[in-house]
């Protein structure tokens, strides 16, 4: 089978059928699912090229599975009870997104490598900063990731000192980045895990909870944000990652370097412009981010106009305006 291919192995039709269409209308995951209705033509099918994950019933399972390697088998189990079983064991009848949450969680932990992504290219990571425009830059970041995760596999970073996520999305969060970097520094090794048990979603974007306070923005060293966005790439499983980034981070400049695109919302008037030129002549005093890279995008009080909720991101005059920036800086490229 592909390596890129997740098996779902259930002779309940229905379950089968809902529970791969349910996966494959996920575009964030790094895989694409195939149903088998049939044991035997599961077996027939993959021959000597087992699939890297298969989901099978526990009512399908015969000794045929052991051509399977146990660490690529995972069993949905009728029970909440996990059975004594040498494979690991799964409630079926939870919801889909908390089985495929717990699937993935084992894979990673088992074979220490996350699903292979279809993202060949590498990751692309895009910085939406503004000297000037704290909200604004806010805004277009969120926009920018919506629209972007329409058709690609966007995570959203937000390195501010206060993103405010927990009362615009209306949700509570059992670990954040606070909790990331204190296990960075803590020695932890597997750090994929770390962010994997963090990610949330929201509309067509996946998201990290941000840092508790201020605070705990100012101490984070460049080199631990690295460690960040790498563990992000190995994990082949985004194509964006989008950065909302703020002054307060350490070494402004080369978090800026590390983006191919480089979004700086600005509005005009007498301040904005002379902290707009501050930033220019750093940027030229540094001289290593390449001008190309950077789109200044003039703001207008219509465009941000409209904007109620998270829904309306991407809708309206704003929606309409960010999309048109993103797609001119596309054409700019070719």
């Amino acid at each position: 089978m592909k390596k890129n291919m997740i098996a779902v192995c259930d002779s309940d039709t229905d379950y089968a059928c809902n529970f791969t269409e349910y996966l494959n209308n996920k575009k964030k995951l790094p895989f694409r699912a195939e149903a088998f209705t049939d044991v035997e033509k599961f077996y027939s099918s993959v021959g000597s090229q087992p699939p890297p994950m298969l989901l099978i019933a526990q009512k399908d399972v015969d000794e045929r599975i052991q051509q399977i390697k146990e660490e690529n088998v995972v069993v949905l189990s009728d029970e909440k009870e996990e059975p004594k079983s040498p494979y690991k064991c799964i409630y079926k009848y939870q919801s889909a997104e908390s089985v495929i949450k717990e699937v993935m969680k084992y894979y990673t932990e088992k074979t220490q490598v996350p699903f292979c992504s279809d993202a060949r290219q590498g990751m692309k990571i895009v910085g939406i900063y503004s000297p000037s425009e704290i909200c604004a830059n806010c805004l277009f970041a969120l926009a920018a990731a919506q629209i972007l995760g329409e058709e690609k596999r966007v995570l959203y970073i937000s390195m501010e000192d206060f993103a405010g996520l927990e009362q615009l999305f209306l949700r509570e969060y059992e670990k954040n980045l606070t909790d990331f970097f204190f296990a960075l520094r803590c020695g932890k090794e597997n750090l994929w895990e770390e962010v994997e048990g963090m990610i949330q979603q929201q509309g067509d974007m996946d998201y990290l909870p941000p840092v508790e306070s201020p605070e705990d923005i100012k101490s984070i060293p460049f080199v631990h944000w690295s460690r960040l966005f790498e563990a992000v790439k190995k994990s082949g499983r985004y194509h964006v990652l989008i950065l909302n980034i703020s002054s307060a981070v350490d070494e402004l400049f080369s978090v800026l370097n590390l983006c191919s695109e480089i979004y700086v919302p600005v509005k005009g008037g007498f301040i904005a412009d002379c902290k707009l030129s501050q930033f220019h002549t750093l940027m030229e005093n540094w001289g290593v981010i390449e001008k190309d890279r950077i789109r200044i995008v003039s703001l207008t009080g219509e465009s941000m106009e409209g904007i109620n909720t998270v829904q309306e991101l991407k809708m309206g005059p704003w929606g309409s305006f960010v999309r048109k920036v993103l797609e001119n800086y596309e054409r700019r490229k070719q």
